[in-house]
């Protein structure tokens, strides 16, 4: 391909004399000035960057023709799960027209009812989306917030469902804690971040305070109910027993990867927030509670996971549901029982269980894909699912538990060639079997190959990676290109003991497997070198990150997506210091820095080494991954580039990681993200 060396004519970039020591290891980090976002000079670079990288993008030929199919396929009508509240029904919809979804209130599950929350109106560039919204358990009011430019960040404020207004509350600088309401509806437990006015998208987040807010009153005026400013990675989630009162609380330590089950009766003064069931490697979900005391998942003892009580006095655990040979993912109550779903080879399977935890039938789905959510209620027999595969956008099936009845309460439908979703199985370099999706048009084969392919991947945080709808993917497969999503070690596929064999010392494994991953589909003939790309975003950007510096030779283009790339430095932003569970921290120990600088990217980058196009993507607004983790890796790369190398600097102005983004801000990354590896690949447009 003939590089115009206008396009790829990269700002300068200026670099300093700075080094930390490690355990007597000197690292240099010489473009540790664009981490500050407030600079002038850094806003300066990064416009100038985003310009070549807009050129560049905007000439690459076939664009015009995968935006339209994008575009039809964001447009397309939407419904989340719908929840009964009292006698209420709630649920988000997008109508395909509008930037983004609304909240609506109805009287029938899936009724027109009537828009409670409409964030479009809040903004005429679609950048402000509806973060949470949270019925109280009568369903008169909802605790809600929006998301400003995808920032992680949070107002909640207390919306009157008869009137459509909002109360005077207004509880400021909230993040990823969902409002734990009180029974009587009286307030709400929530979480809130003490913060500084000042740099709030970078400067690393101290542990949130635990808060009980009662409506009507100051936010200075709400019960702390627990904080630990010294444990900076640790993190409280509260849930509430709406018929006993009892509250509670999980409490992850990031920092010695544990957690924990504390509990409180707020119905007496006199009761604080105690341990019920002390800190150990293992996690904890509420699921419901009744006479015998809450009801949780977990996988304490049980690495695929049961369902347990938990006495509300003695902290004794009960198995209701044993572990299995699939992992147990989601669990709800219902008013006599259970409904379940299990991951088999990670795709979904639903089962119905009684109050004991004895099965008593099956779900069936539509096909081979997954339950992403499930909505049950103890007042009434309806059950809904929320289901999807990487060809069928997000349905939702209505079960009723009286008649056992199974129907498609909403779908929306494509139209377009026939694609075939088939599952591979693949050996990592110590041995391990893993499986990976093979997504194509059904004409597609490895007979008349090798064809362009994109590989991605995750691995990592105990975050599966199952068979979902994605516009992005369903564009490609139908314009004769292959995906590949991979099953890597670090996910929650297959259970903790999957998720630890990734993490920490053994992060190496989930690089393994997505080479194990590409090289296997070069060997069955599905693609070769030449066609062949790598992606993935957040801490799948890290994998797209190490795949590109260990092995760049295996891929003719590489997109990490607001990457997690400074392995040394991500602690110090924002809320980096939750990651420490699965990456470690580099100057906690010699051990950790070690392993992690072995396998950084910004570390890892050697000159003179013929680096496979690379486009980077990140946001300007993300404060979960910082983009300076972009910009430093940016940097390096043109650094080391030999002439006409492509390393390029993609930046979408108010967004932020990933939540929340317009469909037009969708549609013109994934369109740009379709270009760049279709143009790499060799994909006929």
């Amino acid at each position: 391909m003939t590089i115009d060396p206008v396009e790829l004519a990269y700002p300068p970039t200026r670099s300093e004399d700075v080094s930390t020591d490690f355990f007597g290891t000197t690292v240099t980090d010489e473009y540790r000035w664009l981490e500050d976002q407030n600079s002038e000079e850094v806003a300066g670079w990064v416009k100038a960057q985003a310009e070549v990288a807009d050129r560049y993008l905007s000439g690459l030929p076939g664009r015009e023709k995968l935006a339209a199919r994008l575009g039809e396929l964001l447009a397309l009508t939407s419904s989340g799960v719908p929840e009964l509240h009292g006698q209420r029904w709630f649920r988000f919809t997008g109508d395909g027209v509008a930037q983004q979804q609304v909240f609506r209130v109805a009287e029938e599950p899936l009724g027109e009812g009537t828009v409670l929350i409409d964030p479009n109106s809040a903004s005429a560039e679609g950048t402000t989306a509806i973060a949470a919204a949270v019925p109280d358990p009568t369903g008169r009011l909802v605790a809600w917030a929006y998301q400003e430019v995808g920032s992680d960040w949070r107002t909640w404020h207390i919306r009157d469902v008869e009137t459509g207004a909002d109360l005077p509350d207004e509880l400021r600088w909230g993040k990823f804690v969902t409002p734990a309401w009180l029974a009587d509806s009286s307030g709400f437990v929530w979480g809130m971040y003490p913060t500084e006015e000042g740099d709030v998208y970078s400067a690393a987040n101290p542990s949130p305070k635990l808060l009980l807010h009662k409506l009507g009153t100051e936010p200075a005026q709400d019960r702390l109910l627990f904080h630990r400013p010294e444990q900076p990675g640790l993190f409280a989630w509260p849930w509430m027993d709406k018929e006993a009162g009892w509250l509670l609380v999980l409490l992850t330590d990031s920092d010695n990867d544990t957690q924990s089950v504390w509990a409180c009766n707020l119905n007496d003064p006199a009761d604080e927030l105690h341990e019920l069931v002390p800190p150990a490697h293992a996690e904890w979900a509420p699921v419901g509670a009744d006479e015998r005391g809450f009801i949780l998942w977990t996988d304490l003892e049980a690495e695929r996971g049961r369902l347990v009580t938990l006495d509300r006095g003695t902290g004794a655990i009960q198995t209701l549901v044993p572990m299995r040979d699939e992992r147990l993912e989601l669990a709800e109550s219902t008013g006599d029982g259970f409904v379940l779903s299990w991951l088999v080879d990670a795709c979904s399977r639903v089962t119905r269980h009684d109050r004991d935890g004895t099965e008593t039938g099956r779900i069936e789905l539509p096909g081979i894909g997954s339950v992403t959510a499930i909505s049950a209620s103890d007042e009434t027999s309806l059950v809904h699912l929320a289901y999807t595969a990487f060809d069928t956008p997000p349905q939702v099936l209505q079960h009723d538990l009286a008649t056992g009845q199974t129907s498609t309460a909403f779908a929306a439908t494509i139209a377009g060639p026939e694609l075939v979703t088939e599952q591979v199985w693949v050996t990592s370099k110590d041995g391990t079997k893993l499986p990976a999706f093979v997504i194509h048009r059904s004409d597609i084969t490895p007979d008349n190959g090798p064809h362009p392919t994109v590989l991605y991947g995750y691995g990592g945080f105990y975050v599966n990676q199952t068979p979902v709808f994605s516009p992005g993917i369903v564009t490609w497969t139908e314009s004769g290109g292959v995906w590949v999503v991979a099953t890597l070690r670090g996910g929650a596929e297959y259970g903790s003991a999957w998720h630890d064999a990734g993490k920490l010392d053994k992060k190496q494994n989930v690089f393994d497997d997505a080479i194990a991953t590409a090289e296997a589909l070069i060997e069955a003939g599905w693609t070769t070198a030449a066609q062949l790309a790598a992606n993935g975003g957040s801490n799948g950007g890290l994998l797209a990150g190490a795949l590109l510096t260990q092995r760049p030779e295996l891929f003719a283009a590489v997109v990490p997506q607001v990457g997690v790339l400074d392995m040394l430095r991500y602690q110090e932003f924002t809320i980096g210091r939750a990651w420490a569970s699965d990456y470690g921290i580099a100057n906690r120990s010699r051990e950790e820095f070690d392993y992690l600088y072995a396998y950084s990217p910004l570390h890892n980058l050697r000159p003179g080494t013929a680096y496979p196009p690379v486009l980077l993507m990140t946001s300007d607004h993300d404060d979960r991954v910082v983009p300076a983790h972009t910009f430093k890796f940016g940097a390096r790369l043109q650094s080391v580039l030999p002439a006409g190398g492509i390393g390029i600097i993609r930046v979408t102005y108010g967004a932020g990681h990933g939540q929340g983004k317009s469909r037009a801000t969708q549609l013109a990354e994934r369109a740009d993200l379709l270009t760049f590896v279709a143009h790499h690949t060799g994909l006929t447009l």
